[in-house]
């Protein structure tokens, strides 16, 4: 994630409660509830488990954010835990050393262990960045459009995400669609300390449903209302209609209060560095063509409670060849592409 830009300005949205929204299921198992507009998630005893809400999780919950544009809609769901109880959903792990490329599931070892070096790999990107006021920038917000990009082999990675940076990767909260080694995409919720990969470490959960590595199947097709904001010294993130939780500020010392960068991309992490890439960004399509992925309403939270329209962003496309972008310099872009294949 390259750092490069101007600092431009910036229009004010509407500070409005968003429309509640839903939830996602692990794959085409889901189902409408009879005789309500809940979908309900099919998820084997395996894939999930409940614990308590723990009291760090009674923290003070912000406001909701801004309303942000969003296409559609999309299902209410039915919480996946009982009430006081929290869900961890189980996935492929990832590597947390830093820098490092995703490691398969049961890869696992310490620093300077061979099941822990990196991967021959290579990550293509397509997307916009922006600098912030590092003083009054303590969040970003959009609406992300969900899909299940192909994946030309398991232990590549796509990602569709938004964050809020400070320094080259020092430190950052993350959040978006994320697919590796599984048949369909998952809520991707991470942070980097220090300049290293944490993935979801000490994420604090409060919500019913929603939580890092959630299946997203019962998104796709929808422009899902996403917020990353700095609220009460913590880092808090926003799915569709309501708080998921929040990392605590003790991660960073209380050093990461806002950001200086604001991102908004795609990413494809390819195994071998193959060229072409083969794995999809998005959906598919390349920008500027019928169907293809794209973002709205991308803003940055500034104190208080409103959030500012990106406009003039920095554009950043590794290879238009493979995975393009169309940015018309406002808070809209679109991006992807089938990487050559």
């Amino acid at each position: 994630m390259s750092r490069a830009g101007l600092f431009l300005s910036m229009f004010l949205i509407g500070c409005v409660e968003p429309e509640p929204l839903g939830e996602p299921a692990s794959d085409v198992r889901s189902q409408v509830v009879a005789g309500t507009s809940e979908v309900e998630l099919a998820l084997a005893p395996w894939e999930y488990h409940c614990e308590m809400m723990t009291e760090a999780a009674r923290a003070a919950v912000p406001p909701p954010p801004p309303s942000i544009e969003k296409a559609a809609s999309a299902p209410h769901v039915r919480a996946v835990c009982p009430p006081g109880q929290v869900p961890f959903y189980h996935q492929a792990e990832l590597r947390t050393l830093k820098a490092g490329p995703p490691l398969s599931p049961g890869l696992k070892g310490t620093a300077g262990s061979a099941a822990a070096q990196p991967l021959a790999g290579a990550y293509w990107y397509a997307g916009v960045m922006r600098p912030t006021d590092a003083l009054s920038q303590s969040g970003v917000g959009a609406s992300i459009l969900f899909s299940n990009p192909a994946v030309y082999d398991q232990s590549d990675m796509v990602t569709s995400q938004m964050s809020i940076v400070r320094g080259a990767n020092y430190h950052l909260v993350e959040m978006g669609l994320r697919k590796f080694w599984d048949a369909f995409p998952r809520l991707m919720i991470s942070q980097w300390s220090y300049g290293q990969f944490n993935d979801a470490a000490g994420f604090v959960r409060v919500h019913g449903v929603y939580a890092p590595g959630m299946p997203l199947s019962n998104y796709y097709g929808y422009a899902v209302q996403q917020y990353i904001r700095y609220d009460n010294g913590n880092w808090w993130i926003w799915f569709n209609d309501a708080w998921v939780g929040y990392f605590p500020g003790s991660l960073w010392s209380g050093q990461f209060t806002s950001g200086d960068m604001a991102h908004f991309y795609g990413e494809v992490y390819s195994a071998q560095s193959r060229v072409p890439p083969l794995t999809d960004m998005g959906t598919g399509q390349f920008s500027g063509t019928w169907g293809t992925a794209y973002m709205q309403g991308m803003c940055t939270h500034s104190a208080g409670a409103d959030c500012y329209y990106l406009t003039d962003a920095w554009r950043s496309e590794t290879n238009a060849a493979y995975y393009s972008l169309s940015y018309w310099n406002g808070s809209y872009m679109e991006f992807g592409g089938n990487g050559g294949g």
